[in-house]
């Protein structure tokens, strides 16, 4: 009942407000300077009120001036998703809107921009306009043309991307004013109409554009000609000779287009232009429809097939959807920084692809926005989905249906013979389930009915585009493929040129299918419920039926199929009704091998692995097991270890190679884990490391636990019997010192109450318990008849650390406040790590350091001592770092350090201190944008650490060889106590050079489930 009360409150909601959708007509005449990259236009819309209500007021967006400067909302939002282009880029560089002047009725009128959003202003009407009643609204307007490195907006030198360009009123409905700023992230909401468009530009130039073109004969024999041509070049092989753009012509020419009932005109221009024209008939109703592509030579090859491609998908989504009710469609070859692909009425313009398939697929997506988008006008910038949602789910069901046989391994060019990742066993069309399921494993994942702003920018696409189009497929598997085309076609025919919500959508597939989809709605759309069923077992019964017994482990109310397959194939399919916990089910058919939850992998089940059952055997879940190389994407079919072989070194165990097995992947589990054993050649015995943590998704409070442990064993020093052998004349093995690291530990990721904040934080409770060989000294008075022995130490130490990082574009920020403490000793310590930007790739580094003492006597704590130039090997009390040799004091092993607490980057046995210390270091922006930095430093500490000065300093070169791993320090100037230190100790300047090895911070499961693809 909550269910139902639920959607009928919803749809309640709605239905108090009567629909009416205002009409506006547009008229422009525009003329294109390629000198000065911009136009010159004017500019009268019909403006029409159906509202019930007299209007005293208009909004108008004035989309160019989105890049005008660095605050506006395009470029606040670009830097929140990490792009800095714009908040960086010059005057030249940008664009803008100007030059207006609006009259309503010839009369002029008041008119400001909004206060906050620049590309957005605001008409105030002289009279009211009443219900209605029209107006006429006439502007002349300028637009410099960004550089097309931005957005969607933009010019490639004289290669031309007009879209979102003109003065255009916001929306006006039964909720109010939609006056929106233009994004990145999140698309448009715009008033159906007519649009009557002339572009006058020099006549060498290829225009397409939204609408059919006026009364222009010469122009179309212009680009037959030009087709002809770019046939007999496919066909033999051959290109037009142009390097670079050719001339622009002295002769100018004025192409007129005309369009109704579509909501927006993009146009596109370029001297450069393969031009290749067909003409389709719907089969649905015999229209006919020009279809046109135009292509670059760079991308010849992938788009010589293109408009194939535009037939193809226009004839799917008319059968599919409803008939194409325009007389043309065009993709173009262009410059496209807001995603692979972007969608106008009639016409699209496509990035980079990079297969043949992959073009396919990303025109057919944008071609379908034709449907989803442009006839069916939802408002895009609040309920995303019902655009971006619904038009994947036809672009998976056309790949599907196209190609049934390719594999992801399509998407890099190479079908069955690429082997790794497991790419050649998924389905092509199955790319939205790996878009989707990283955040879904990871509990990342946000409901669909958010507006876009509301959604991070890895779910806009995860979430919008992917699990949309998974979870209306689950739906389409349930309604069956009939019945849910029946009732998208209702939809269609209710609500083309409207602006239907996702009430109507759920209200108008449920009317026309007979089914109560409240449930599908509230779990699926309306919130991000985990769906996740499991087969507990199954009984063969005497009659030969099968009774399955299963749970719902979330709750989640849907209904699912069951697959019974024998020989690995389908027999039947048993569709069961919801239910909350457990259950059993009797299913009436005939020797089967093993049953399967949702076979066609078409519900979004949270882990499939539990999903299948086999009906004979003592190990009915058991799964065969995979030996696999590096990593893969999951079978849920198989166990699968992950293997990798590793090697490496250091002073003291010499050479060593080993094997990692892992079940790392792209998707997070309950439980992973890492066994890196290495056999050692010096030391002739098994070292290595390995890790495994189980993951939890709290419902509220934090976003993710994590309770795990880390360890690792190598030797760290060594005892050398030769000296004994020249005092007593033995003959002894020098004895290796091993250490054991076992670090139990839980941590807790904070929840956030913005999920698109850049701030995280993590509080981290540790314990590091070691176990370390040492001399047995106590023994010393038989050392030269049994030779020296070892002892093994424990020591533990635990740790409560709280992070807080920011990682914004610019100047992110990370603090740690850490809490230290042992047996005899406990310590306080406060880092932060600062980056200053200075320019778009700049920047100046700072990091500030204080800790204190707080428990422990003198004695007690000198172990634990702060040390103001960091940690050499044997500073590592806690063993985190790896050093090639750790207790070496000269050589190589003496210069490798890690930058903790005072961090100067200069050797001193000064400042360290059973106390207190505090210190800043700085890094300056690389020089000349080569990889060397200035660096400079000064550390302070308690007095009885220092000798003559009360603050220690060093300046010199920071040479980076890989950024936060390998890192090379030279001083060059340091304060005066340093100097006499290092003089006593006989470091000249070549030993004074230091350097970082920071392994240990390349984390193997961050980098697989976040750099490899």
């Amino acid at each position: 009942m909550y269910y139902l009360a639920f959607f009928f409150m919803y749809y309640l909601s709605f239905s108090q407000q009567a629909y009416f959708q205002q009409e506006v007509n547009y008229e422009m005449e525009v003329r294109l300077d390629d000198k000065l990259h911009s136009i010159s236009a004017t500019q009268t819309v019909t403006y029409i009120n159906n509202s019930p209500s007299s209007l005293n007021s208009i909004y108008f967006h004035l989309w160019p001036n989105a890049y005008k400067n660095n605050s506006t909302a395009l470029a606040k939002q670009l830097l929140k998703n990490g792009e800095t282009n714009l908040y960086f880029s010059s005057p030249d560089e940008r664009g803008y809107i100007d030059s207006l002047d609006f009259k309503v009725n010839g009369k002029k009128i008041k008119w400001v921009y909004d206060s906050v959003d620049v590309d957005i202003c605001k008409l105030f009407l002289s009279e009211p306009l009443a219900s209605g009643e029209k107006i006429s609204i006439t502007t002349p307007f300028y637009v410099k043309i960004p550089e097309a490195k931005f957005s969607r907006l933009g010019h490639s030198d004289q290669a031309y991307y007009m879209t979102q360009w003109y003065p255009k009123p916001a929306v006006y409905d039964n909720t109010g004013w939609h006056a929106m700023p233009y994004l990145n992230q999140g698309e448009f909401y715009s008033e159906f109409g007519s649009f009557d468009v002339s572009i006058t530009l020099p006549a060498n130039y290829f225009l397409a554009a939204t609408g059919d073109r006026f009364n222009a004969e010469e122009e179309e024999q212009f680009l037959k000609t030009r087709a002809e041509e770019t046939a007999k070049h496919i066909a033999n092989g051959t290109s037009f000779e142009l390097k670079g753009f050719p001339n622009s012509s002295d002769k100018l020419k004025t192409i007129r287009f005309k369009q109704a009932k579509v909501h927006d005109f993009a146009w596109f221009a370029d001297k450069r232009f393969y031009v290749v024209h067909n003409e389709i008939k719907l089969e649905t109703s015999g229209k006919k429809i020009d279809t046109w592509v135009f292509f670059l030579e760079k991308n010849r090859e992938i788009w010589k097939n293109a408009i194939d491609y535009v037939n193809s998908a226009t004839q799917f989504y008319s059968k599919y959807v409803g008939d194409y009710p325009y007389n043309q469609v065009t993709a173009i070859d262009g410059n496209i920084i807001a995603g692979s692909g972007m969608e106008y009425p009639n016409i699209t313009v496509i990035g980079e692809a990079g297969t043949p398939e992959e073009l396919d697929m990303v025109i057919t997506h944008e071609v379908g926005h034709n449907w989803f988008y442009g006839i069916l006008g939802s408002n895009e910038r609040d309920v995303p989905f019902m655009d971006e949602g619904l038009n994947s789910l036809y672009e998976m069901r056309y790949t599907r249906q196209k190609y049934p046989q390719k594999t992801l391994s399509t998407f890099i060019g190479r079908d069955t013979s690429f082997k790794l990742f497991g790419l050649k066993t998924i389905p092509l069309w199955k790319y939205h389930q790996i878009s989707f399921y990283p955040a879904l494993r990871a509990s990342t994942d946000q409901e669909l009915n958010l507006r876009s702003i509301d959604f991070t920018e890895t779910n806009y696409g995860s979430c919008v585009y992917s699990k949309s189009a998974l979870v209306f497929d689950y739906l389409l598997d349930y309604l069956g493929e009939t019945n849910f085309d029946k009732a998208m076609h209702a939809y269609y025919q209710e609500f083309k040129f409207k602006h239907p919500n996702p009430n109507d959508l759920i209200k108008s597939l449920s009317t026309t299918t007979g089914n109560d989809l409240s449930r599908f709605n509230y779990h699926l759309i309306q919130s991000k419920d985990k769906v996740d069923f499991k087969i507990k077992n199954v009984k063969r019964n005497q009659d030969s039926t099968y009774t399955l017994k299963l749970k719902n482990k979330t709750g989640v109310l849907l209904p699912f199929n069951v697959y019974a397959y024998k020989n690995n194939k389908v027999v039947d399919v048993f569709w069961l009704e919801a239910f909350e916990k457990e259950r059993t089910a009797t299913i009436s058919v005939k020797d089967i091998d093993y049953f399967k939850i949702d076979g066609a992998d078409k519900l979004p089940d949270i882990q499939r692995r539990t999903n299948m059952i086999k009906t004979s055997g003592l190990f009915k879940k058991s799964k065969p097991l995979n030996l696999n190389f590096l990593t893969r994407f999951e079978d849920p079919s198989k166990n699968t270890v992950n293997y990798l072989p590793i090697g490496g070194g250091n002073f003291y165990n010499g050479a060593m190679l080993g094997m990692a097995f892992h079940n790392y992947g792209f998707y997070q589990k309950r439980f992973e884990y890492l066994l890196a054993p290495m056999y050692a050649f010096n030391t002739k015995d098994i070292t290595g490391f390995a890790e495994f943590n189980f993951n939890f998704y709290p419902k509220s409070g934090f976003q993710q636990i994590v309770i795990g442990a880390r360890t690792k064993s190598f030797s760290y020093d060594y005892f050398d019997t030769r000296t004994m052998n020249d005092n007593l004349g033995t003959d002894f093995k020098d004895l290796y010192l091993k250490y054991y690291k076992i670090a139990p530990y839980i941590q807790f990721e904070l929840k956030k109450k913005d999920p698109t904040s850049s701030v995280t934080q993590n509080i981290i409770y540790s314990s590091t318990n070691l176990f370390t060989d040492s001399i047995d000294y106590t023994i010393y008075p038989s050392f030269a008849v049994s030779g020296p022995r070892k002892k093994n130490v424990y020591s533990l130490v635990n740790q409560l650390t709280y992070e807080l990082q920011n990682k914004r574009v610019i100047d992110p920020f990370t603090f740690q406040l850490n809490l230290q403490h042992s047996a005899s000793m406990a310590k306080i310590s406060a880092t932060l790590n600062y980056e200053w930007r200075v320019s778009k790739k700049q920047s100046l580094e700072i990091r500030v350091f204080a800790g204190t003492f707080i428990a422990g006597s003198e004695e007690e704590r000198g172990y634990y001592a702060f040390r103001a130039s960091g940690y050499n090997g044997w500073h590592d009390y806690l063993f985190d770092a790896n050093f090639a040799a750790r207790n070496e004091r000269n050589g190589f092993g003496f210069s490798q350090f890690t930058e903790k607490d005072g961090a100067l980057n200069v050797w001193t046995p000064l400042g360290q201190t059973p106390y207190w210390l505090a210190s800043v270091n700085v890094k300056s922006p690389r020089i000349f944008r080569l990889p060397i930095k200035v660096f400079a430093d000064i550390a302070t500490c308690d007095g009885r650490a220092l000798n003559e000065e009360s603050f220690l300093w060093d300046v010199g070169l920071n040479i980076v060889l890989w950024q936060n791993i390998i890192d090379i320090y030279i001083p060059l100037f340091y304060s005066k106590d340093i100097a006499n230190t290092l003089e006593l100790n006989n470091v000249d300047f070549v030993h004074s050079i230091r350097f970082t090895f920071n392994i240990h911070k390349l984390a193997p499961k961050k980098f697989i489930q976040t750099s490899l693809f």
